[in-house]
């Protein structure tokens, strides 16, 4: 009887470490296979993504002339020769069916804006010449139209969604060379700022409220979309950090929409102008100033002579003053991802807006009445 317990507990034992080792061996197996669904499903989706988009890119070449002069060695006699010459190339997406195009302004400013031509490739092949709609003031944004109809178009997305490690793909024309190449990549960061300039080092300027993302943004790629995995077009491509790796930036799609409903109802681009140069604060700007705030629309003192308040502008004619912090727009807050400038291009020339502004030591509140950005 002895022997016949032992012999019972002892197969309890073996047959309870055998069900330990399979129940192990069965999660593992569950794990992994839910891992490999999920990459599965991702690698789906981003095919999905770029198929969906990938007939609205297209390839923008800006033409333009170009005169030589040629010297007669024998005689000294010169005569000048005037030619179309490619200046430069990049992306856009068509964003109707009718043929509007968007893209960036350094891309369409490679030529005279009264001389150069802009040709389109679809991926198809078809090609187009494109008349120029406009160039955005206010974001490194312009519009194109090529005339022909049930063309394929993106759906856009909102960016004001957008969370930090959300996965995304670039299409562009890499190099001027590799048309509709796909790189991917996530949200590296948010409301981002920064000064970007061509690759002379001219034409600088500020990005305010920009993308980061990790996915490659080449030379070429200006101008493309940046698409999340439903297909939606999130931003727009538009710098890169040559000091560091796999750093790119693209604007956000909400940023370019009053852009794109005042080409479709106007005709042409149309920005209200507030009239002010400033810095979106964040915690580490206002510590470098020391500023006793560290969040809204800092109107920064002037460093290179040029007025941050412009004379004879909506913020000049209200009382605004280089210095002064906008906290709040129509009791909207200004932090983080809601900027002066996307709060400011909901309105329309002519509207008034109610300024909380932070002075001294002091809150006030100004009125200022929106113009048009000529």
């Amino acid at each position: 009887m002895r022997m016949k317990k032992y012999f019972i507990i002892i197969f309890i034992f073996l047959t309870g470490v055998s069900v330990a080792l399979w129940a192990d061996n069965y999660k593992s197996n569950i794990a992994k296979v839910i891992a490999d669904n999920l990459r599965l499903d991702d690698q789906e989706a981003t095919v999905r993504a770029i198929k969906k988009v990938m007939p609205a890119v297209v390839n923008i070449i800006v033409m333009d002339k170009q005169t030589t002069t040629i010297i007669n060695l024998d005689t000294g006699e010169q005569t000048e020769k005037t030619e179309t010459v490619k200046k430069g190339s990049g992306t856009g997406f068509l964003i109707s069916a009718d043929g509007l195009i968007l893209t960036n302004r350094h891309v369409v400013s490679a030529g005279n804006e009264k001389t150069a031509e802009f040709k389109i490739i679809l991926p198809t092949g078809k090609q187009y010449y494109a008349q120029l709609i406009g160039k955005d003031p206010l974001n490194d944004l312009a519009v194109l139209k090529i005339f022909d109809k049930n063309l394929p178009f993106v759906e856009l997305g909102d960016s004001d969604k957008l969370p930090i490690g959300s996965t995304v793909v670039a299409i562009g024309n890499t190099l001027g060379r590799y048309q509709n190449s796909a790189t991917k990549g996530i949200v590296s960061g948010l409301g981002r700022s920064l000064e970007a300039s061509d690759q002379s080092g001219a034409n600088a300027e500020v990005l305010d409220n920009v993308i980061q993302t990790d996915a490659e943004i080449n030379p070429g790629n200006s101008g493309g979309p940046l698409v999340d995995l439903n297909g939606n077009i999130i931003g727009i491509n538009v710098a890169i950090d040559q000091a560091g790796s796999s750093i790119g930036f693209a604007i956000p799609v909400n940023d370019a929409k009053p852009v794109i409903k005042s080409a479709r109802e106007i005709g042409r681009i149309v920005r209200v102008r507030l009239g002010i140069r400033y810095v979106m604060l964040t915690a580490q700007t206002a510590a470098e100033n020391k500023l006793p705030r560290n969040s809204g629309a800092w109107i920064m003192p002037s460093a290179d002579g040029i007025p941050t308040v412009l004379p004879d502008s909506p913020a000049a004619k209200a009382g605004l003053k280089p210095g002064d912090i906008i906290t709040e727009i129509n009791a909207i807050k200004l932090q983080e991802r809601t900027t002066l400038l996307s709060v400011v291009q909901k309105y329309k020339p002519g509207d008034k807006i109610g300024l909380k502004v932070f002075r001294g030591n002091k809150f006030l509140i100004l009125t200022a009445t929106l113009d048009e950005f000529r």
